[in-house]
């Protein structure tokens, strides 16, 4: 008898479908019908599955870290009883960006055990890609991201997208107000603000000017800047003028799809349609977490939910980058 031909141990490919309690007790029945096959300890075993999620105990492990384990053991299965000791390998070197592109280091990465969406930008990624985790930031009102593509893993911040620019300002005025934005990324934002000049006649920048801003994202892209911080207010200009842009080669379709969304959802949070109650909620990131769960035309990012953590580069005070953590 194999072990994930017993439906009641894990059914095939519903890890999705699964969380909480449910989820960590087939995660445990699949560690011991798996240490039963290649005939390990299955305290050994969840020890090899430690040491690839890089965590301290099984306690640590939260709902994306179990659904990924889940897969991984059930391809441990499929290739017999010598492989999973390779499977349930951490990968212990990543190269990383420096300068101002530099991004956290990943608590966990390993290779895909099926294809699946990062959990930040929502792009598919494929059987045997590189995936990770990256540090919790503890702190509220952040919540974990789940397993993170390459580019948005290492690479989002040294070679941002225009979508990897408009993530940051949901997730920052999701969590807050006010975003922070690095010389690349501003360099980003810059091109796409004035590609089209007449952009610059459009109501959203008659009513609140950007010529000021053009200057400190020039001034920030030309300087390499790490951080350069723009106001709640100019971020919604900045996005009410975007939506007015033609299309352009430059902008892809997954930048007119987080583009819509994002308009979309500060719209909610603006009018509050679902009537979250804010006796309750508030008005600030639990208000907001609440309407982005309630609205009526779900998207790429009320899915993925939030806020995230998108980590902001710090400086000691002679201008040097700060290692993050």
């Amino acid at each position: 008898m194999t072990l994930f031909g017993v439906e009641e141990v894990l059914p095939g490919g519903n890890e999705a479908e699964l969380a909480g309690a449910d989820l960590r007790e087939h995660v445990t029945k699949a560690v011991d019908g798996l240490s039963a096959v290649v005939g390990e300890d299955p305290q050994a075993l969840w020890g090899r599955v430690l040491k690839m999620l890089n965590l301290p105990g099984q306690k640590d492990a939260d709902d994306h870290d179990l659904r990924e384990v889940l897969r991984k053991l059930r391809v441990c299965e499929q290739e017999g009883r010598g492989a999973y000791r390779v499977r349930l390998r951490r990968v212990t070197r990543v190269d990383r960006p420096g300068g101002i592109g530099l991004l956290p280091r990943p608590r966990s990465v390993k290779a895909a055990s099926a294809a699946g969406n990062c959990g930040l930008c929502g792009d598919g990624y494929a059987v045997g890609d590189l995936i990770g985790r990256t540090p919790w930031a503890e702190e509220l009102p952040y919540v974990p991201t789940g397993w993170l593509c390459w580019h948005c893993l290492v690479e989002r911040r040294q070679q941002p997208r225009r979508r990897d620019v408009v993530l940051r300002v949901f997730h920052a005025l999701f969590a807050g107000d006010g975003v922070g934005l690095n010389g690349l990324e501003c360099r980003v934002l810059l091109e796409w603000l004035t590609e089209e000049p007449e952009l610059a006649n459009s109501k959203p920048w008659t009513a609140d000017p950007l010529d000021n801003t053009l200057v400190r994202l020039r001034s920030s892209a030309t300087d390499g800047k790490p951080i350069t911080w723009l106001s709640g207010q100019t971020a919604h200009t900045i996005v009410a003028v975007l939506q007015e842009a033609p299309a352009s080669p430059a902008t892809t379709a997954q930048d007119d799809e987080l583009l819509s969304a994002l308009v979309q959802h500060l719209a909610e949070w603006a009018t509050n349609p679902a009537d979250v109650p804010r006796s309750r909620y508030g008005t600030g990131w639990r208000f907001r977490q609440q309407a982005l769960s309630l609205t009526e035309h779900p998207t790429v990012l009320s899915q993925l939910s939030g806020p995230f953590f998108l980590y902001q580069c710090k400086t000691t005070s002679t201008g040097q980058l700060v290692e993050p953590s």
